[in-house]
């Protein structure tokens, strides 16, 4: 939802905390105080940015397997982006090339860019576009509305997010998706809590779609016409 920074990059570069924001995302923590700041100046090869709002990951998360790590959102500065999963290429700006493409659908940018996916032919659901996740995922409130009897035993997963580790995910497997013409039948999905970003953006969303959904195309996230463009690699 913004550009980030880790607190040892701000304090080295010296982009200190203006104020406080509230974020939030996978995890148990669910809501999460971060500093606000504004970088002055921020490059990306020939891409040049200046006064740069950001987060500053303060207080960090700890216990995770990995350390957190710098991040940047183009939507929300505004940038268009086309991601090439196969040339290992990202293409920001201001408008994108008309590109002949295989799947369209409608974008919805309200701090996360969201799409419209359907769970088990009638459960319509609002996906989160997330280019930093790994896999495909549906809310807990989703998995709820199917309607499933409670198994016996659930395939237990460990899933850390922005917000920490969530200790209650797991796999259901089963699951029929579509995403516009793109079916996904008898799917394994991973199971979150995604209250606390619910409540923060003021709707309920339905899951995420991440790299095991989008590594497959030419990913084009189009601000200008309000749509998510896939080519197939």
């Amino acid at each position: 939802e913004n550009t980030v920074l880790t607190r040892p990059t701000a304090q080295r570069y010296g982009v200190n905390p203006i104020t406080y924001t509230l974020s939030a995302g996978v995890g148990d923590i669910g809501l999460r105080g971060l500093q606000l700041a504004r970088i002055d100046s921020l490059e990306f090869g020939d891409l040049k940015l200046r006064n740069v709002p950001c987060i500053i990951k303060n207080p960090p998360l700890r216990n995770l397997p990995v350390k957190e790590t710098e991040s940047i959102s183009p939507p929300a500065l505004g940038l268009s982006m086309i991601i090439d999963y196969k040339a290992r290429k990202i293409m920001l700006g201001k408008r994108l090339p008309q590109e002949p493409v295989d799947f369209e659908m409608p974008l919805r940018l309200h701090r996360l860019a969201t799409v419209r996916g359907t769970v088990n032919g009638d459960h319509p659901a609002n996906f989160v576009v997330d280019t930093g996740g790994e896999v495909i995922s549906i809310s807990r409130a989703t998995a709820d509305s199917l309607g499933r009897p409670e198994p016996h035993r659930r395939i237990a997963l460990k899933v850390f997010g922005s917000s920490g580790w969530d200790r209650d995910a797991f796999l259901m497997p089963g699951v029929d998706l579509s995403f516009d013409a793109i079916r996904y039948t008898n799917f394994p999905v991973v199971v979150l809590n995604l209250n606390a970003p619910s409540a923060l953006l003021g709707f309920q969303l339905g899951g995420i779609v991440g790299h095991k959904f989008l590594s497959r195309y030419r990913v084009g996230i189009d601000l200008e016409r309000s749509q998510l463009r896939l080519k197939e690699l």
